[in-house]
């Protein structure tokens, strides 16, 4: 049995697709970033990426990404999935995946993080052990049979997140690398430069 592990996502994709992507892509509830991120995924979190930031996506490739590369932080709809064989608890409403860190650090300090709204996922801790729930269990308007949760032990859950976080880091100087390096190399290596720092700098 595989035990839970965790995955960085972005969520609901849904914005208009860029002059320069030549094939727009089918949109999908979420999509898992990590090194084996195929070409379809890479397009769909620059579609986020761009809409969800307001930059102009109908000039140029360099353009473009010179106007993001003037944004001092970005937001992306996301953040940490859980996952559980035929479980999973993504991020609602609200939750970003730029504050993909805050769910590590919550963790330290067994402190329920924000993990967005309606639903309301959040977490629960025992000595050992993690229980992250569908909902709050006491806020919901569910009837409970529909609420469930996923529980990791504490220290694997902490070890999950640290290789989310090599995960992300993978897919940001892999396939997102790549993508960019075939259309400018130039815009590839600053957008790796800017990636890390918007979402490790203060990791």
């Amino acid at each position: 049995m595989i035990k839970p592990y965790t995955k960085a996502i972005i969520i609901e994709p849904y914005y208009e697709c860029p002059i320069w992507i030549e094939n727009d892509v089918t949109r999908k509830e979420y999509t898992i970033l990590d090194a084996e991120s195929k070409e379809e995924d890479v397009v769909l979190f620059l579609i986020l990426l761009f809409g969800y930031n307001h930059i102009n996506v109908k000039q140029s490739l360099e353009e473009s990404f010179n106007e993001l590369f003037n944004e001092e932080r970005v937001a992306l709809s996301g953040g940490i999935g859980f996952f559980e064989d035929n479980k999973l608890i993504l991020p609602s409403c609200c939750c970003g995946l730029e504050d993909w860190s805050e769910v590590s650090n919550s963790v330290k300090s067994r402190t329920s993080p924000w993990l967005g709204h309606d639903p309301n996922p959040g977490m629960i801790y025992d000595e050992n052990h993690v229980k992250v729930w569908s909902d709050d269990p006491d806020r919901s308007t569910e009837t409970q049979e529909t609420l469930y949760f996923i529980e990791y032990e504490y220290e694997e859950l902490l070890r999950s997140l640290d290789k989310t976080k090599e995960e992300l880091t993978s897919f940001i100087r892999e396939p997102l690398f790549r993508w960019i390096n075939r259309k400018s190399v130039e815009t590839a290596n600053q957008m790796i430069i800017k990636m890390e720092e918007w979402f490790f700098k203060e990791y």
